[in-house]
């Protein structure tokens, strides 16, 4: 789970780059929880509870009951990680050259005509797959299946 939390926090940073305000919030976040501040309790669906030393808070559909008065709180934050990291602690293992060969298959039955390489190139500043680090590559794998 270690190893799983620390890639969902940079899962995290990269979906929210650009957004200042979450990104302070999921920095504020993946400190509290790296240093045990933050207690995060997954619950059914996208709800949470969330324990901070200023008190316990339910998540309820991504919006918190703490009395900030922003939706940017890191207790939101603190819970996408943690939910991120079971996700990443309970997928499949999947090797990263089947990985690589089931984006090229769905790539190429869905884009036909479509070169992988130039939308690569285009979105990521690569072309080829070798160079994209493995949640990228779920991440791929997710959008054109």
């Amino acid at each position: 789970m270690n190893q799983a939390i620390h890639t969902a926090i940079e899962t995290a940073k990269q979906k929210v780059a650009g957004n200042a305000a979450w990104t302070r919030s999921v920095e504020k976040a993946a400190a509290a929880l790296l240093n045990g501040e933050l207690i995060v309790t997954v619950l059914a669906g996208n709800d949470g509870l969330v324990s901070s030393p200023r008190g316990c808070y339910h998540i309820r559909h991504g919006f918190c009951d703490c009395p900030a008065t922003v939706n940017h709180c890191y207790h939101v934050s603190g819970l996408r990680i943690v939910s991120l990291a079971d996700e990443l602690a309970t997928a499949p293992v999947v090797s990263r050259p089947a990985l690589i060969a089931d984006i090229k298959a769905a790539w190429s039955r869905n884009f036909p005509g479509v070169s992988l390489a130039d939308e690569l190139l285009r979105r990521f500043r690569v072309n080829t797959l070798d160079y994209l680090a493995e949640d990228m590559l779920r991440g791929v794998l997710a959008v054109c299946a």
